[in-house]
């Protein structure tokens, strides 16, 4: 929970000489202590070490010594566990131990590589997934180390709200207003607490309204996820498992945690959308003077008390400011101009103040009443929403719903900008995980830390949803089909994020739908009728106890059912050919964004290809749905509207479908889907051209036979060919109207558990 950072925090930083020449050694770390200090960090060292060792199964992870103060990290690249030795000296022996476990469970049993990273950066979605994974990851070690609970509860007694306390006033500070979502949080994290020291479970009453509510619609979904790990046995054998454990806690957190926690984080945006706009007119009354910061366009809207009120709490925000600047120029004076932190002067920062940004005034504009002087800059401080009416908040929430659409998004964007920092602080204090989070690894990967891969010559690497003979069997198949399928089309991710931005709200509303269907189809998670167990049936018990059963004799408890692979496998098969240019492809690609992204947020194992006379990967199984994908499916424009160079003149249906079928087969899910986007007029080319390619043969096949779900789908007019060939089908739609009819007809392939 508190310290080692999730990926590649500041361990190396931590342990550079201030000149930065070297790297302090531990033997001059331990020179900075007296020899019976130096005993006893030396001997918590190696007790915390063997926990380490022990706990997270990983024995050549070295557990060093920091700097003094430099805190508890863990680098990712070099795998080194860095803490402090000021802790050592300070805290009882039991508290250690409980971090070091903590961190080595999370080392054990966390996993986020398979999350999207557009997901993981949604504002608040991170901070959601470290308030569930922490009591997760301790519920793992408190059932296979009972000694560790006794660890815990000296930890969680102390630290939970001394952490929730901090940050309470941290964001008043930043922010000028409490995140209903850190809330929320938090108050997992104490409700956890309580469950496991046997208290009763209630939602704290000084919460707001709508945090109470949230809480109180998710608690049981979060307390499904925590519970969602594997067993001592299995996290010994299998990292397949311990894997899949994983996905089953994060597609809780997605599916039934996240759409009431998300509500949330919007009412925080707006709030801080609300703070934004605060402090440009705070910058504008220090521009022009007193009484000018609030907008005309705004005072029109306000009553003459409403007016003086955000007057009077702009004019104090100001003069607070102005204390904070003076105060810090005092203390940079003393330490020659550096931060108070005592770390370097940043990238766009002078010993004034931070770099001149959009809504700062310039220098040296004297004579203004709270005007500052030359060579400072001004950033405002947030207003305590709390103390402005409720009335002055909504009238200031609809002037900035008038604003232009490029000034509404600016707001957004530092609203978004500033959450966030507050968000990744208090992740830096909960995550501790030893494992990466899908966000550093692309940043490591775009530092060049992160190579594609080891050396040239190091064998390629199955993907997590492949098993070592579909691996062997898909590089046959790339091997027999060399002349004819191609990895990627022309990059153009330009085009991609075009036509994404054209369809975002489409996007928003299939997922949801198909969320619905996906979430509902789940088989349940938890067994009941054991005489021991995780968690008791409540009203099996009640019913027991009517029958005059024994606690003794009571077969109400639950356990966890083994996580299983998703129940869906769904491939998307594209139409590249000729008869597709113009409107058509470009309508259709509009429709493949929209699949390919939502079912990439529900975690759907799916499978992109285009095809004329070749077949195109463009995501296969696996695969995680990333920026280069985009960057390759944006090419497909170009592949039909060059058609006239040769392979796009033709469109191999048959062939291309059986390809896809087979590969579809391979998959290990319960239900499987082939969507096929078409203008349904087959053209073969002679390599395709024989009687077992005929379409509407391959088609009956994997109706008949292989239990393969087949939809066709005609994205635009002059697609009404896709009926003749596709018994279950779609055509002359337009890309809103499929968003709607597509989930009516899964929904009813489902339902019906039959084949069309």
């Amino acid at each position: 929970m508190k310290g080692i950072e999730f990926g590649e925090p500041q361990f190396a930083a931590a342990m550079e000489a201030r000149d930065g020449s070297r790297v302090v050694s531990e033997k001059e770390i331990l020179e900075q202590f007296s020899e019976k200090e130096q005993k006893e960090i030396k001997y918590k060292q190696r007790v915390l070490a063997s926990l380490a060792y022990f706990i997270g199964k990983d024995f050549e992870i070295p557990v060093e010594l920091n700097q003094l103060g430099g805190g508890w990290h863990w680098n990712f690249k070099d795998n080194k566990i860095g803490i402090d030795p000021k802790d050592l000296l300070e805290k009882p022996l039991d508290y250690l131990r409980y971090l070091i476990c903590h961190e080595g469970s999370h080392r054990r049993i966390s996993r986020t590589d398979f999350i999207p990273v557009e997901t993981w950066q949604q504002p608040g979605f991170s901070y959601m997934m470290n308030a569930i994974e922490d009591p997760r990851v301790d519920n793992f070690v408190a059932e296979n180390y009972p000694k560790f609970k006794e660890f815990s509860q000296t930890f969680h007694d102390v630290e939970i709200e001394n952490l929730e306390n901090k940050y309470k006033e941290e964001a008043k500070e930043k922010l000028g207003h409490q995140p209903r979502f850190i809330q929320a949080g938090f108050e997992y994290l104490r409700l956890w607490y309580k469950e496991t020291q046997g208290q009763a479970v209630e939602i704290s009453k000084a919460l707001p309204q709508e945090v109470q509510q949230v809480v109180q619609k998710t608690i049981a979904s979060a307390r499904d996820s925590w519970w969602r790990y594997p067993l001592k046995g299995e996290a010994d054998s299998n990292d397949d498992l311990i894997k899949n454990y994983a996905k089953v806690s994060y597609e809780i957190n997605l599916d039934e945690v996240w759409p009431e926690f998300k509500k949330l984080v919007d009412e925080d945006m707006k709030d801080q959308n609300m703070q934004e706009s605060l402090k440009d007119m705070q910058s504008k009354e220090q521009q022009e003077g007193k009484g000018q910061g609030v907008p005309q366009q705004l005072k029109d809207k306000l009553t003459p008390q409403q007016q003086k009120e955000l007057e009077e709490a702009i004019d104090k925000a100001i003069k607070e400011a102005k204390k904070d600047r003076e105060k810090n120029k005092g203390e940079e004076g003393k330490d020659e101009g550096k931060p108070k932190d005592g770390s370097e002067i940043g990238e766009g920062e002078t010993k004034e103040g931070p770099e001149k940004g959009e809504g700062q005034p310039q220098e040296g504009q004297g004579g203004k009443p709270n005007e500052i002087s030359q060579g400072e800059t001004f950033s405002g401080k947030p207003i305590d929403l709390d103390s402005l009416s409720e009335g002055l908040k909504q009238k200031i929430k609809e002037f900035i719903d008038s604003l232009p659409p490029e000034k509404k998004k600016e707001l957004q964007q530092r609203a978004e900008k500033e959450i966030k920092a507050l968000e990744q602080k208090i992740n830096e204090e909960l995550e501790g995980k030893l494992s990466e989070n899908p966000q550093q690894k692309v940043e490591r990967a775009a530092e060049g830390k992160l190579e594609d891969k080891k050396t040239e010559s190091a064998p390629e690497q199955p993907r997590p949803d492949f098993d070592v003979e579909q691996e062997e069997q898909r590089k046959k198949d790339l091997g027999k089909y060399t002349d004819i399928l191609e990895k990627s089309l022309e990059k153009d991710a330009n085009v991609y994020e075009k036509y994404r931005s054209e369809v975002l709200p489409i996007i928003e509303s299939l997922e949801n739908d198909l969320r619905e269907i996906f979430v509902a189809r789940r088989a349940s998670r938890w067994k009941s009728g054991f005489k021991t167990g995780k968690r008791i049936d409540i009203k099996t018990r009640i019913q027991e106890k009517a029958k005059g059963i024994s606690a003794v004799e009571s077969k109400a408890w639950q356990k966890r059912e083994l996580p299983s692979e998703k129940d869906y496998a769904i491939s998307i098969l594209v139409d590249l050919s000729g008869s597709m240019s113009g409107q058509k492809i470009r309508e259709t690609f509009k429709a493949v964004i929209v699949l390919s992204e939502v079912l990439n947020k529900l975690s759907i194992k799916t499978e992109i290809l285009g095809f004329n006379d070749r077949l195109y990967e463009y995501q296969t199984f696996g695969e995680s749905f990333s920026r280069e994908i985009r960057e390759n499916m944006g090419g497909a424009l170009r592949e039909v509207d060059n058609y006239n160079g040769g392979r796009a003149s033709y469109n191999d249906d048959g062939w291309a479908l059986q390809e896809t079928s087979k590969r579809l087969a391979r998959q290990k899910a319960a239900e499987k889907f082939i969507m096929v986007l078409s203008d349904g007029v087959p053209e073969e080319s002679t390599a395709h051209s024989g009687s077992e390619f005929d379409l509407n043969r391959v088609v009956n096949h994997i109706i008949q036979e292989s239990g393969q779900k087949l939809i066709g789908l005609g994205i635009g007019s002059g697609t009404d060919h896709v009926e003749r060939y596709y018994p279950n089908s779609l055509s002359n739609i337009n890309v809103k109207e499929m968003a709607e009819k597509l989930a009516d007809t899964i929904r009813e392939m489902i339902d019906n558990y039959k084949n069309f």
